[in-house]
């Protein structure tokens, strides 16, 4: 039978039963040997208690920082024998900035950690929920931190005094030399008070810099998902893929390469919308394309995004629509992981899309969304952006149902319903018009889903952008259902 044994060490001026007793009594493990260290130099501290430390796991917390969920204990001995991982903490980056201050960027951040009450409302929740996962990252936040002290290669830096920029430290100098540094879940750290920059602040922060030239330092994130999920689909409805192509011959082929080995799912048709290939472009995909019968490629004289897409549903003649740009380079099998999920309720479903990674694997976008931001002047303005984007974990690994919408990066839709809603409206010039047609679609009673565990990587780093024009007539369609709407528009206070 395995025996649990932690050392935890806090910062206080004098040893406090009453809290050991209580870390104790959650902690779920046989044994803790507890050790207090004077709050004014933690580092020295650390390093003292790392050698009076009788087991080779030692937690280390920040002053006014309580542990509050149960079974902590037993969670980290458990992770620390179930991998490689040197340093664990419930709050990290995958980036440290050149200023060395984990806050300066929300996106890169993962984890939680509450604060001043353990409630709903001083929670602080970055990126996803990942039970079971422990997420690799370059540094981790100090209210707590978990080391095994035969995996770790430096100690804490003993030039830097007080309470900052010590624990960035010891993350960069052990990840350097090869440390895994990892956030964990299930452990519900509690930081009673904020930080208060003290007098020490400045000078640990000019040692920061003058000491980790190497800045900015990153790591990708990992992209999750069910690697091993099949999905069995009987009497498979019919999907008619339609994909826009102008140029840029080598993002078509990347993107049909994915699709057909990705795909498990048989019943389906490929169709290439082109509207302004040059001759020797439309050859070179003729050429490819011929070596599958599943696709064909058709020109358009169109010139707008929802004129050609349009044009390729009312030639389909398939069940399911599934529009898809070039620009998504499938991971595993989406097609058939959002017909499952169509299948479910089919009267009841509107559109249904996938999350898609950046090639660096921060998030591109988890779903369309509103967000109605509140100025300081108290107007409230409303804004358009893909949900999650540039986030390390901003998404879920499971089917979200009821969201506001799906971009038509790729967006699957019943034939007949796309054009109940009379397909996508023309008159948008740029884009947005993905956006009205997700809206009609709830405005008729639909349900929009995102399967988060259909996943595809975007070919590009650009960010969307909206053009007024575009902007305005949506905004008039908006204005005009706003009760219907306004369930699916998120709030944020600037």
């Amino acid at each position: 039978m395995r025996c649990y044994l932690i050392t935890l060490v806090y910062p206080s001026n004098e040893p406090s039963p009453l809290f050991e007793n209580a870390m104790r009594e959650l902690s779920g493990v046989d044994e803790v040997q507890c050790i207090c260290v004077q709050e004014t130099h933690l580092a020295e501290g650390f390093n003292k208690a790392l050698k009076k430390a009788i087991f080779p796991i030692v937690i280390f917390l920040r002053k006014e920082v309580r542990i509050c969920s149960t079974d902590w204990g037993k969670r980290v001995v458990e992770t620390f024998s179930s991998s490689t991982f040197g340093i664990l903490g419930t709050l990290g980056t995958v980036v440290v900035p050149i200023s060395g201050m984990l806050w300066e960027k929300e996106e890169p951040l993962c984890g939680s950690i509450w604060y001043q009450e353990y409630s709903n409302e001083g929670k602080n929740q970055f990126g996803g929920v990942f039970p079971g996962n422990v997420l690799e990252v370059v540094a981790l936040e100090g209210s707590f931190l978990a080391v095994h002290k035969d995996r770790v290669k430096s100690l804490f830096d003993e030039a830097f005094k007080g309470d900052s920029f010590y624990e960035v430290d010891v993350c960069l100098q052990n990840y350097m030399q090869g440390v895994n540094i990892g956030v964990l879940f299930g452990i519900d750290v509690l930081k009673e008070n904020f930080d208060e920059q003290d007098a020490l602040f400045l000078n640990n922060y000019k040692k920061f810099i003058k000491k980790h030239t190497e800045l900015p330092c990153r790591k990708i994130p990992k992209i999750l998902f069910d690697e091993d999920k099949k999905v069995t689909i009987e009497n498979e409805p019919s999907v008619h893929i339609l994909i826009p192509n102008q140029g840029g011959v080598e993002d078509l082929i990347d993107c049909l390469e994915a699709l057909y080995i990705k795909t498990n799912y048989k019943n389906y048709k490929v169709t290439i919308i082109d509207y302004g290939s040059t001759d020797d472009e439309i050859k070179e995909i003729q050429c490819y394309i011929g070596k599958n019968p599943k696709t064909e490629i058709k020109i358009s004289q169109g010139c707008l995004l929802s004129q050609i897409y349009n044009e390729g549903a009312f030639h389909a003649q398939e069940r399911l629509l599934l529009f898809l740009s070039k620009k998504v380079i499938f991971v595993n099998d989406a097609i058939s992981l959002m017909v499952e999920e169509y299948i479910k309720n089919p009267y009841k479903v509107g559109t249904i899309g996938i999350r898609t990674h950046l090639k660096n694997h921060m998030v591109h976008q988890y779903g369309l969304q509103l967000i109605s931001i509140e100025t300081q002047e108290g107007v409230f303005e409303l804004g358009l952006d893909f949900k999650g984007y540039g986030k390390a974990y901003g998404y879920k690994n499971e089917t979200q149902r009821a969201v506001m919408g799906n971009s038509c990066e790729c967006m699957l839709i019943e034939r007949d319903l796309f054009f109940e809603l009379s397909g996508f409206n023309v008159n948008y010039q740029y884009s947005l018009q993905d956006f009205e047609l997700n809206l009609k679609a709830i405005l008729l009673g639909r349900e929009n889903i995102i399967v988060g565990g259909a996943v595809g990587i975007y070919s590009s780093y650009k960010r969307p952008k909206f053009h007024p024009v575009d902007y305005t007539l949506l905004m008039s369609f908006i204005n005009d259902n706003i009760e219907g709407v306004t369930p699916y528009v998120y709030l944020l206070s600037a």
